[in-house]
C-alpha cells in the first residue's frame, strides 16, 4: 500500500496537470507547453514506477524512455520561459535543444536489442541497482549502454545548472524591459515565474541527491521511498499551480509602437525639457496606465528611444521615473490633508496608482513605511 501510493503520487500529479494545462491552452502558448512538459514528466515517472515495481524487463525496455524524458524536461523549460518572455511561438530552432536526448535515447534503445533476457536482467541488476560494471566486457552491449546512461547523467547535471541559468536571466531581462515601458507594474513582474524556477531548482538538487545515493537504496524500504515520492509530488504540483496561474506579460516591442517620420532623437536636451514639462504641467503620470508608448506620441518619437533617453538622461527605468512623480504628489496630498478628509484609496487614484495595494506597495519601497504610518507622522508633527 505504502510502495503504491510512492510510485503513484508523482503520475497522478503529473497527468493532473498535464490535462488542466493543455486544456487551458487554447489561449496561452506557454501553458501548452508547460502542459506538454508535465506529460514529459509522467512518462519519466512511469519508467521509475516499472523500477520500483519490480518489474525488471519491462524497465529495461522502457530505459531508453527514461533517458529521453530525463534529459527533455530542462530544454521544454527553457523553451517555456522563452514563450514567457522573448518568443510569441515555439520557434524551430528550439529544435536544438532535443537533439541529444533523442540521439542518446536512440543509441541505448539500438544497444538494448543485442542482449537476451537473462542479460537485460544481469544488466539491472547489476549497473542499474549495484551500480557496478566491473563484471561487463569491454565494448559488450552491455557495457556500452551503462555508458550512455553514465553520459546521460552526467548531462542532466550539466542542463540543471545551463538551462536554470539562462531561465533566470531571461527573466530578468524581460522584468527590465516590462519596467522601461509600463508605468504600472502591478501583476506584471513575473515573481511567479522566479517561484516556478525555484521550484525547478529544489526539484533538480532533489534529482541529483537521489541519484547519487542512489536508487538501490529506496527499493527494497518503501517508506524511504515516500521520502522522494511526497518531495516530487508537491515540487511538481506546484509548479503546475503557478504555471497555471501565470500569464505572458507584453511590453511595447510585441505591441504596435507609434511610428514616427523621424525616429531618432536628435536634441536630448530638447527632449529632456519636453519630457519634464509633461510631468511637471501636464502630470501625466496621473494616468494609472501610461506606457511609454503614450509617452513616445506626445514627444513624436519610438518607445525605444524614449526609453533609451530616460535610462541615460535620468538614470533610471520608465517605471520608476513615474513613480518618482506619483510618491511626491502622494506626500504632498497627504501632508496637506490634515483632517484626514480623504481616503487613502482616493490619494492613490488622485496619484495615479491603480489600486491601493499598489500604491502602498510602491510607497513602502521608496519610502521604507506605508501611506498610513506617513499620515500618522505627519499628523504627530503637526500637533505637536
Amino acid at each position: 500500500m505504502i510502495k503504491d501510493i510512492a510510485v503513484l503520487s508523482p503520475l497522478y500529479v503529473t497527468i493532473f496537470w498535464g490535462i488542466v494545462l493543455i486544456a487551458n491552452s487554447p489561449k496561452s502558448k506557454p501553458k501548452f507547453l508547460l502542459g506538454i512538459f508535465m506529460l514529459v514528466a509522467f512518462f519519466l515517472y512511469l519508467t521509475h514506477a516499472f523500477f520500483f515495481t519490480n518489474n525488471y524487463l519491462v524497465y529495461f525496455h522502457t530505459e531508453s524512455i527514461y533517458l529521453l524524458t530525463s534529459l527533455t524536461v530542462y530544454p521544454l523549460y527553457f523553451c517555456y520561459i522563452k514563450l514567457l518572455t522573448i518568443e510569441n511561438s515555439f520557434k524551430k530552432k528550439n529544435l536544438v535543444h532535443f537533439v541529444p536526448a533523442v540521439l542518446l535515447a536512440s543509441a541505448s534503445f539500438i544497444v538494448g536489442f543485442f542482449l537476451n533476457d537473462q542479460q537485460r536482467l544481469d544488466y539491472v541488476d547489476a549497473f542499474v541497482i549495484q551500480r557496478d560494471r566491473s563484471g561487463m566486457a569491454l565494448l559488450s552491449p552491455g557495457w556500452i549502454k551503462s555508458g550512455i546512461f553514465i553520459i546521460c547523467r552526467v548531462l542532466f547535471v550539466g542542463q540543471v545548472f545551463f538551462y536554470l541559468l539562462k531561465g533566470a536571466i531571461l527573466t530578468q531581462q524581460h522584468d527590465r524591459r516590462i519596467a522601461n515601458f509600463y508605468s504600472n507594474m502591478e501583476g506584471k513582474s513575473l515573481v511567479w515565474v522566479r517561484m516556478v524556477t525555484f521550484s525547478f531548482l529544489l526539484t533538480s538538487i532533489m534529482s541529483i541527491t537521489f541519484a547519487i545515493i542512489g536508487r538501490n537504496t529506496f527499493l527494497y524500504d518503501e517508506y524511504l521511498l515516500l521520502v522522494p515520492s511526497i518531495i516530487f509530488s508537491v515540487l511538481l504540483y506546484i509548479i503546475g499551480y503557478l504555471g497555471n496561474i501565470t500569464n505572458r506579460v507584453l511590453v511595447a516591442t510585441d505591441l504596435k509602437q507609434f511610428q514616427s517620420t523621424d525616429s531618432k532623437v536628435t536634441d536630448s536636451e530638447s527632449v529632456r525639457e519636453r519630457i519634464l514639462n509633461l510631468f511637471t504641467q501636464d502630470k501625466i503620470f496621473q494616468n494609472p496606465n501610461l506606457l511609454i508608448t503614450n509617452l513616445s506620441e506626445s514627444l513624436n518619437t519610438t518607445s525605444d528611444d524614449v526609453s533609451k533617453l530616460i535610462n541615460e538622461e535620468f538614470k533610471t527605468d520608465f517605471n520608476n521615473f513615474v513613480n518618482n512623480y506619483r510618491i511626491r504628489i502622494a506626500k504632498e496630498l497627504i501632508d496637506k490633508d490634515k483632517e484626514n478628509k480623504f481616503a487613502l484609496e482616493c490619494i492613490a487614484a488622485d496619484s495615479g496608482f491603480g489600486s491601493l495595494n499598489s500604491f502602498t506597495r510602491v510607497f513602502k519601497s521608496y519610502e521604507g513605511i506605508t501611506p498610513q504610518k506617513f499620515r500618522e507622522i505627519c499628523r504627530q508633527r503637526d500637533f505637536s
